[in-house]
């Protein structure tokens, strides 16, 4: 899963072009720069939702990680404890 997460984050950084077209100019500067403004937070947004979908990537391999070393020990501390009991 985690690796999902961060091969889907690729693949979104991947459409960058597609969501960032270069700005044509309308004839009236501030138009030109309302529009330029709203380009580049649509650009930030999409930077912004690759990055969480790698952060999430990082927090379920972190929590996969975890929960196999809980998992071993809980398994290890067991065999330890019944190991006189055969």
């Amino acid at each position: 899963m985690a690796k999902t997460f961060h091969d889907e984050a690729g693949d979104y950084r991947k459409l960058h072009p597609d969501v960032a077209p270069p700005v044509v100019s309308g004839g009236d500067a501030g138009l030109d720069s309302a529009v330029k403004e709203v380009a580049d937070l649509i650009i930030s947004l999409h930077i912004g939702m690759a990055d969480r979908m790698d952060d999430h990537g990082d927090k379920v391999a972190y929590a996969r990680d975890s929960f196999h070393r809980h998992d071993v020990d809980v398994h290890g501390v067991f065999e330890d404890l019944m190991a006189g009991e055969s």
